[in-house]
């Protein structure tokens, strides 16, 4: 399965459509992302370009780096692709957000882009958001708590 739009039945103009989508269509593993994960498409086509803001809501299953339970962090991505009409003569473009397509194409896959999108939204460190009282508001334990289990070793003592 992939997300694909149907390019070939696009009147010109603006127009948007909502997707909903799970982490086996747009192959993440099982545990990575809490299905259904909600895409809206901004769609603006013209006769030789296809313009598509993209924006993923949805929910991240990360390990905690600090007990290693899983939590749950919502995130809100966006993407920005512009589809152009490719002619027989013309090279590739080599930009990150400009794709070519033929004039014969009645379909366009963003699957991959949307797939990018989700996993560089999770964060380097991932930690779930702390409450006033400074505890984990997943496992409810303390900054101290977690030091006190650090143990420094003396590199001179073998």
């Amino acid at each position: 399965m992939a997300i694909k739009i149907n390019i070939a039945s696009l009147n010109e103009g603006s127009q948007q459509l909502e997707l909903l989508s799970d982490s086996k269509e747009l192959d993440l593993g099982d545990n990575f992302v809490k299905d259904p994960v909600h895409i809206t498409l901004d769609l603006y086509k013209t006769v030789y370009q296809l313009d598509v803001k993209i924006l993923i809501k949805g929910v991240l299953l990360l390990t905690c780096d600090r007990c290693l339970d899983i939590f749950e962090l919502p995130f809100e991505s966006s993407i920005q692709l512009i589809f152009v009409q490719k002619s027989s003569r013309e090279e590739e473009i080599n930009e990150d957000n400009i794709r070519t397509y033929y004039a014969h194409m009645r379909v366009i896959d963003i699957t991959n882009d949307v797939k990018e999108t989700i996993i560089l939204s999770s964060p380097m460190k991932k930690l779930p958001a702390e409450t006033k009282e400074g505890t984990c508001s997943w496992c409810g334990k303390s900054k101290a708590y977690w030091s006190s289990l650090i143990v420094e070793k003396d590199d001179d003592v073998l």
